[in-house]
This record gives C-alpha cells, structure tokens and sequence, in this order.
C-alpha cells in the first residue's frame, strides 16, 4: 500500500462513487476500479458495498478509513517537514554540495529536487527498506533479510537521496550509520509505518470475524427494547457470528461477567464494580405515567417538564410501583426523595408493562423509563411527563466488561453498531 492509494481511496468514500472520484482526481475510472479491486484484495475485506446509489462503505471500510485517516496525517507532517529542510539549502551536505557552486543552473535542480521530495508518493516498500537498513546497520545485510538484491537496494537509496536533497546514511567500511537528516526522516517513516500495520491488524481481525461467537447479558426488558433494533442489521452485516443473549436482572449479570460466563454485559448504571469497566451509551429521561382521566385534576400541561413543586401534587395519589429491588425502582425513590414526598402504593409488581397497565386502568400513577413507554403496548389511557433532569429523573445505559480486558473485535462492532442505533 502507498500513500497514493489512501488518497484514492479516501476519494471515492467521499464522492459515493468511482466517476465522481475519477473526476476529483483526474483519473480514469477504469484505473480507479482496478486499483480499489486490488487494495481490497490485499487488505483481505471489502471496502465498500455495492449498491444501486453507488457505493456504501461496510463496518470494516469504516474501521480502515478511520486509520488511514491518521496516517494521511502524518504524510502530511511529513511533507511539511520536508518543505522546511529543503529551505535550509544546508551546504555542508555531500549530497548538496554540487548545487552550492552551481549557479542557476544549480538552483533550479535544488527548487527541482525540493518539490519532488515534497510531492513524492511514498511506499510501503521503500519505507520498510529503510527502516530495515538503519535495523542492521549494513545495506548488503538488510538486503538478505528482505530478499532483494543488495545493487538494487543501493540504487534505491542513493535515488532516493539525490530527490531529498540530504544524505539518510553515511557509508563506512563497517558499515552505514544514519544521518541527523536521516534519523529525523526514520522517526516519522517509522510512525507512518506503524499506522499502516495498525490498518493491516485491524482489517486482520475483520476478517476472523466471518465465523465466531459473541456471548453478551442484558435485563430482559432492557433486551426486548435494545435487541430487535440492533440484531437484524449486525447479523446481516456479520451472518457468521453467532450471539448468544443471557437475559436476567443486573446482579446476577454482573456476577456472570465476573465468572466469565459472558463477554460483556448491556444495563442500567445504578452503582458500579471495582471489578468491572463502564462505558457509558447514553440517557433515558424518566416520565410521570397517569391515567388520561387524571389530567384536569393534576392540572398538568402537554409536554410540561415537572419539577419539584409539580410532583408534590402526587402526595396523596396512589402509586403503582415496582418491586423495591429493581434498579427502576431506585431511580423513582430517588426522585421522590428529591420531592420530599413519601408514596402512597397500592400495588407493587416486578413487572414494568403491568405498572403501565394498571395506571390505564385507573388504579394510580407510576414511573417509566421513556424507551419503555411504548415497548409492549400501546399508550392508550395514558399521559406521560418528563421529570426535571434536576432530580435525578433518568439512568445511563453502559456497557460493563471485565477490568484490563479487552473485547475481541466482534464485540467491539457490536457495540459500535449499538451506538449508532441509539444516536
């Protein structure tokens, strides 16, 4: 892979198409398609998928352009560099000494050599040459370990710097040493080849990802919302990977991550392991469920945010609440003892859709979560009310993992992909 390539590359994500990039690049498209079918090939995944608007970039395209894009930077600081030491026109350089008493006619090969040296296109190729003959330190030995001629080697140096202007290594019987030229240059080749095996290991595990296993918890009613609007689209765009759901409360969760019985586990954040890692997804605001005959009375206005003085009106409405140790029920207090007011409950249930149906009935108010509001039934009978975010009135999703590991890279898509669902 060259740095070409990635620009090319970069080209036609943004454009959506071979034609539109053809045009930005001044490239045939035919040239463009061969060189796309061939990076493909050799990053071993598909970049993008094909489709009647043109073409969609997959996960795994994303995933490589987010790397390339880091080392598209630092070509650039690079070429940036370059451009500064060329201006130097350092004439104690053996390279440069024969521009220093030429004249104009010397100048013009500098300015020459100058805007190829910060114009090249560098290789993968070139940069691994380079790196491995400051590694060993001698030319013919470095040619060994790569398998190519030690000549050719040589002629590629010593091109390469008659274009830059500056010497990289300083030949010597026992060997070559590198130059303060050259050892600056070598710190950033060897940066920008990093990225490139960063894109060449991520792209690795994209490929193991056609066959494998993810094993992940989530509470039942968490999983009933979450998992038809992420499922589909991961097992279409992974039919190899198999996932295996373990559905049951928080504590019993956390207690399978902790024995490795799951890799991962999806919840509402309502205190935390030491054990564990948390990353959190995002915010679900809770609301005031009512009978709709209960409004007049309430005197509540569509779509109010209820604050303290608001819900201090429910002090002598009766409550359907749910059952005292689940995490849903620690927020509700939580908000009521930020009210000041201690519930009358008429019923308790552990379930969260028989709260809801209750107050449609007419036997008292209850709290929901806004994503659970609609999740087994319809609101018919009901209002709802987002409660202050002063008061304490929402719960984070995260995600809980084992502490110091990390997930394969299945289980990151995963998780990436749920992201975007809830965005």
């Amino acid at each position: 892979m060259n740095e070409r390539q990635l620009r090319y590359l970069r080209a036609i994500a943004a454009e959506g198409n071979i034609r539109g990039a053809s045009r930005v690049l001044s490239r045939n498209p035919s040239s463009l398609t061969r060189m796309l079918k061939n990076s493909e090939e050799e990053l071993g995944v598909v970049l993008f998928a094909r489709t009647r608007d043109g073409l969609k970039v997959t996960p795994e395209g994303e995933c490589f352009f987010s790397l390339a894009e880091a080392v598209e930077k630092q070509f650039e600081e690079l070429r940036v560099w370059l451009t500064a030491e060329s201006a130097k026109f350092e004439v104690e350089d053996p390279v440069c000494a024969d521009t220093a008493d030429g004249g104009m006619e010397g100048m013009d090969a500098a300015c020459d050599r100058k805007s190829k040296s910060c114009s090249r296109n560098w290789t993968e190729n070139e940069i691994r040459y380079l790196l491995a003959i400051r590694e060993y330190g001698n030319i013919s030995r470095a040619a060994q370990e790569l398998y190519v001629a030690q000549p050719s080697l040589s002629q590629m140096v010593m091109e390469l710097e008659a274009e830059l202007g500056h010497s990289i290594f300083q030949r010597g019987k026992k060997g070559v040493r590198v130059t303060e030229f050259g050892q600056s240059l070598l710190e950033r080749l060897e940066a920008i080849w990093q990225g490139f095996q960063n894109i060449y290991a991520e792209m690795e595990e994209f490929q193991q990802m056609k066959r494998g296993k993810i094993t992940f918890g989530i509470p039942m009613n968490l999983g009933t919302y979450l998992i038809p609007l992420l499922l589909p689209a991961f097992s279409e765009a992974y039919p190899g990977i198999q996932v295996n759901i373990r559905e049951n409360n928080t504590s019993e969760l956390e207690k399978l991550l902790m024995d490795k019985k799951i890799d991962f586990c999806i919840m509402h954040d309502m205190g935390k392991q030491e054990s564990l890692e948390y990353t959190e997804f995002s915010d679900d605001p809770f609301y005031l469920v009512v009978p709709t005959g209960m409004r007049e009375r309430l005197g509540f206005s569509k779509d109010q945010i209820l604050g303290t003085e608001n819900l201090r009106k429910l002090e002598k409405i009766p409550f359907v609440m749910v059952a005292s140790r689940q995490k849903l029920r620690q927020v509700v207090d939580r908000i009521l003892a930020c009210v000041g007011i201690r519930p009358q409950i008429r019923c308790s249930t552990r379930s969260m859709e028989t709260a809801k149906r209750l107050v449609a009935a007419g036997m008292g108010v209850t709290f929901l979560p806004g994503s659970y509001i609609t999740l087994y039934s319809g609101t018919e009978g009901l209002e709802w009310y987002p409660v202050d975010e002063a008061l304490g009135g929402s719960w984070k999703l995260v995600v809980a993992k084992r502490r110091n590991e990390s997930l394969p890279r299945s289980s990151r898509e995963f998780l990436r992909m749920l992201q975007e669902c809830l965005d």
